[in-house]
């Protein structure tokens, strides 16, 4: 097989109101199959281990006030944080629960954080039941294991943050609202802890393969340079240069992958179906 073919890279429904890319290309299906926001927004929450705690300041009184703190996401998709009650952003909860948190889109680097996917969830921020509170103490220290040094300190307790609403933004072109309850029911992508090591991998090692995605697969003839920017359970995003500017045009797997092997084996797949085009 050529250096140019891949060899070892590693559901849509609730309607959103919002924008997302289109494909700008004559032979990509405007149907192609993309993560809803939903899912987009449990992704990137899954994996978020930090954000900006927004809580309705006691002086002055009705202002926003944002924190950094620390968090982790449950199976709901749910904000869990271990606060202490001598935080000013405690005290402004303990008066007042309402509450949003921004989370963005991990590895936090780089100089186009505009670019990277963020969520806000919003909702009442409160402590969590007796009944819950083994669960979320096990799942914060398992995100934060040097918390478990102050995690049973009187003065700490756990927090939970049930969104009501929450805004995502996927970068330019790509925003909605999402309903809090099919954000609740979205699947996290299984490809999204892969997906760094399959993009490096992809751009470093397989350019030519890229290229002929973009030519061949998404019918952008000219295209001098591509760029794969996103993959995930459903295909890859890339960003195109050609004469006529940057176009940026998803293209869909056969088939709804899950593994990392599954990855590999579909990249290959369209690589000879570039080939032979």
């Amino acid at each position: 097989m050529s250096k140019g073919r891949p060899q070892n890279a590693a559901g849509n429904g609730d309607k959103e109101r919002g924008v997302d890319i289109q494909p700008t290309a004559a032979g990509t299906a405007p149907s192609a199959r993309a993560p809803s926001h939903a899912e987009r927004a449990r992704t990137l929450t899954r994996a978020a281990r930090f954000g900006s705690l927004a809580t309705m300041a006691r002086d002055p009184e009705g202002f926003p006030y944002a924190s950094l703190v620390a968090l982790a996401t449950d199976t709901r998709g749910r904000a869990v944080l271990l606060l202490s009650r001598l935080a000013e952003h405690t005290q402004n909860l303990l008066a007042r629960p309402e509450a949003s948190v921004l989370l963005l889109e991990s590895p936090i680097e780089g100089d186009k954080l505009l670019e990277r996917g963020r969520v806000s969830l919003i909702g009442p921020c409160s402590p969590v039941p007796a009944e819950d509170v083994p669960g979320c103490r096990a799942l914060f220290l398992a995100a934060h294991p040097d918390a478990a040094t102050y995690a049973d300190f009187s003065d700490f307790a756990h927090y939970r943050i049930e969104p009501r609403s929450l805004r995502y933004v996927g970068g330019f072109g790509r925003m909605s609202w999402v309903d809090a309850a099919a954000y609740a029911r979205a699947e996290p992508d299984p490809l999204a802890e892969f997906a760094p090591r399959i993009l490096g991998h992809m751009n470093d090692d397989h350019a030519d393969s890229i290229l002929a995605y973009a030519r061949k697969l998404a019918d952008i003839a000219d295209a001098t340079a591509a760029e794969m920017t996103a993959v995930d359970r459903y295909g890859i995003e890339l960003a195109v240069k050609a004469p006529s500017g940057e176009r940026r045009v998803r293209l869909p797997f056969e088939a709804e992958v899950r593994t990392r092997e599954e990855a590999r084996k579909a990249l290959i797949e369209m690589a000879a179906r570039a080939e032979e085009g």
